[in-house]
C-alpha cells in the first residue's frame, strides 16, 4: 500500500511550493505597481524647448473659398505646426492643421476653417510653433511665430451681384504673375480664377512655391481669395503626384462647386492632352476612366437646382475642348447644353480666342483667355458682363449676356 499513500506527500510539497512562489511574486507585482504608478507621473515632466523660432517665407494664401469656409495656406523655413486663430470682432476662433487626431508637422502649412456665414468679413491670424524634433516621447518643440491680423470676406450665393477675375498659363514666369495681379489688386474681386499650367512640369515643393504659390499670396495679399483649377502641365514631372495637398479644393479634388451671388460655378478638370497610350507618357498615365468619373460628376453638379435656379452658370476649366476624354468630348459639350450653361471659360491655347455659340457644338460662348491676359467677370440678376485686357490694361474684348430662361 506504499504505493497508494506516495501523492499525498507530493501534493503537500506542490502547495508549499506554490505558496513560497506567490511570497516571491507579491513584493514583485507591488515593485512593478509602483514603477508603473512613477511612469505615469514622470508622463508630465516637462519637454524640451529650444530657442528656435521658424520664419515664414510664404505669406497666408487663401485657397478654394465658399460661403462657409476656406482654405489658408502659407510656409516657414523649418518643421512647425500650423493654426489660425479667427473671428469676425475679435481672433477668438482656432483653427489647426491636423489630420487622424495628429497636428500636421511641416515646412508647409494648410488650414481648413469651417462653419463660417455667407458674405461675413473675418480676420485671421497665422501662427507656426518649430518642431525640433519629433521624438515618440518627449518631442522636441521651439518658439512661435505668427504673421499679421489679415482679412478675407466668404462667398454669398444670396448676394445681389458678383466679381472676379482670371488668369492663367503663367508658366513659371513669376514677372507674369506680378503683372497680371497687380492690374487685378486694382479693383475689389470676390476671388482670382487661376486655370492651371502654373508650371512647366512639377519637380519639387521649392520649385511650386518660388514660381506660384509665394508670388500668388504676395500679390493677393492674404485678402483675397484663389480658386485653383488644374492645367495639363501640372500632370507632368516628378512631384505632379504630390500636389494635390498643395492645389485641391477641400473636396479633395480638382473639380468642385462654388456659388458667388448670381454665379453658379463648376470647375473641371480636363486632363492632359494626349490619350494615355502616346508614347510621351511611357504607359503612366490612367486618365480615360479619371475623366470618365469626372463627367459622370460633370452631369450631376449640372443636375443641381442651383444650376436651374441660379441667373448664370460659368464653367472654368483649363482645355476649351474639355481635353482629351477617351472620345467623350462631345458628351461633356451635351451636358452644358442640356443645363443652359452661360459661358465657358478656358485657357490653354495661349491666346485669346471667343468661339462663339455654334462653332463647336456648343450653344454658349467658349472664352479662351491668353497667356498675358485678364478676363473681367460681374454678374447681376440680369446680366453677365465680360472683358477681357492685355497685361497694359487695353481692352481686347467685351461682350455681355442677358438671363436666359432655364
Amino acid at each position: 500500500m506504499p504505493h497508494a499513500r506516495s501523492p499525498r506527500p507530493f501534493r503537500r510539497a506542490g502547495i508549499g511550493f506554490v505558496l513560497a512562489g506567490l511570497l516571491l511574486v507579491l513584493p514583485a507585482l507591488a515593485v512593478t505597481k509602483q514603477a508603473q504608478l512613477s511612469h505615469d507621473d514622470e508622463a508630465d515632466a516637462p519637454y524640451k524647448v529650444w530657442n528656435s523660432t521658424p520664419a515664414i517665407t510664404m505669406p497666408p494664401l487663401l485657397l478654394d473659398v465658399s460661403g462657409s469656409s476656406v482654405v489658408v495656406e502659407w510656409m516657414t523655413d523649418s518643421d512647425a505646426d500650423g493654426s489660425v486663430r479667427y473671428g469676425e470682432h475679435a481672433l477668438d476662433h482656432t483653427a489647426v492643421a491636423a489630420h487622424d487626431g495628429l497636428l500636421d508637422v511641416g515646412a508647409f502649412h494648410r488650414v481648413v476653417i469651417a462653419g463660417l456665414e455667407p458674405g461675413h468679413s473675418y480676420q485671421y491670424q497665422v501662427a507656426s510653433r518649430r518642431v525640433v524634433a519629433v521624438k515618440p516621447y518627449w518631442p522636441e518643440r521651439g518658439n512661435t511665430v505668427q504673421g499679421e491680423t489679415l482679412h478675407f470676406t466668404t462667398l454669398d450665393p444670396s448676394h445681389a451681384s458678383a466679381r472676379f477675375a482670371v488668369i492663367t498659363d503663367t508658366h513659371e514666369k513669376v514677372s507674369r504673375i506680378h503683372t497680371l495681379l497687380g492690374e487685378i489688386r486694382k479693383t475689389p474681386e470676390d476671388f482670382v480664377a487661376h486655370l492651371g499650367d502654373t508650371v512647366n512640369w512639377a519637380a519639387s515643393e521649392q520649385q511650386l512655391k518660388d514660381v506660384f504659390l509665394s508670388p500668388t499670396a504676395e500679390d493677393l495679399g492674404g485678402s483675397t481669395p484663389l480658386l485653383y483649377v488644374h492645367g495639363n502641365h501640372e500632370y507632368r514631372g516628378s512631384f505632379a503626384r504630390e500636389l494635390g495637398p498643395y492645389l485641391h479644393a477641400q473636396n479633395g479634388r480638382y473639380d468642385y462647386v462654388r456659388d458667388d451671388g448670381p454665379l453658379h460655378l463648376i470647375a473641371v478638370d480636363t486632363g492632359e492632352d494626349k490619350p494615355d497610350d502616346t508614347n510621351v507618357y511611357a504607359g503612366l498615365n490612367d486618365l480615360r476612366d479619371y475623366r470618365h468619373e469626372g463627367l459622370v460628376r460633370f452631369g450631376a453638379a449640372l443636375a443641381e437646382a442651383r444650376t436651374r435656379s441660379a441667373p448664370f452658370t460659368v464653367v472654368l476649366g483649363h482645355q476649351p475642348d474639355w481635353g482629351w476624354t477617351g472620345g467623350d468630348n462631345a458628351k461633356w459639350t451635351q451636358l452644358a447644353n442640356q443645363a443652359h450653361v452661360d459661358l465657358f471659360i478656358a485657357g490653354h491655347l495661349h491666346y485669346f480666342k471667343h468661339i462663339k455659340p455654334g462653332e463647336q457644338g456648343n450653344d454658349f460662348p467658349i472664352l479662351v483667355v491668353g497667356q498675358d491676359q485678364v478676363a473681367w467677370v460681374e454678374a447681376t440678376d440680369t446680366a453677365l458682363k465680360v472683358r477681357v485686357t492685355d497685361s497694359n490694361g487695353k481692352l481686347i474684348d467685351a461682350f455681355t449676356l442677358a438671363r436666359k430662361t432655364k
